[in-house]
């Protein structure tokens, strides 16, 4: 997938069978930790998106932070609550999936910084400009779905990648 390569309707498939993905996982247990585009492949023949890498992903009856102090991700399309080493749930996964989405519809990221502890402060601080004002032709309804994937507080995203 390269940047703003998605029509709307194709960034909709891509969001809702990643989501899908990502549900199945976190009903599982399974937090991936490192959702981005070089982690969602998309299928040749039907275009089906699948989720890899759970390299780094955590299983979570695994509550204890990996290593404090060491940060594990990427940080593009990092959490706020990942980026501050806080525990972890599926709405980090659906944060992440949110930034993969801004970028595949705008072609640009929400974030960027000179270094990546400003681009984690970033995350944590500053709200992800609203897409519709970035990119003009995205349905509304998509754009707020995006948008409610990159607020800051995990409560107020969405719950899980189902809803």
């Amino acid at each position: 997938m390269t940047a703003a390569s998605l029509t709307p309707a194709a960034a909709t498939r891509l969001v809702r069978e990643v989501a899908w993905a990502l549900a199945y996982a976190h009903g599982r247990g399974v937090v991936h930790r490192d959702v981005k585009p070089d982690n969602i492949l998309l299928e040749t023949s039907s275009g089906r998106a699948l989720v890899t890498d759970f390299g780094i992903a955590r299983h979570d009856s695994e509550n204890e932070i990996t290593d404090p102090g060491k940060i594990m991700g990427t940080a593009h399309f990092m959490s706020p609550e990942q980026a501050s080493s806080q525990p972890l749930d599926g709405r980090s996964d659906l944060y992440s999936l949110g930034i993969v989405a801004f970028l595949a519809l705008s072609g640009r990221l929400p974030f960027d910084a000179q270094s990546v502890p400003g681009l984690l402060a970033k995350h944590l601080s500053e709200p992800a400009p609203p897409l519709a004002t970035v990119v003009s032709g995205v349905p509304r309804q998509l754009a707020g779905v995006v948008d409610r994937c990159l607020l800051k507080a995990p409560a107020d995203r969405y719950p899980t990648g189902e809803a």
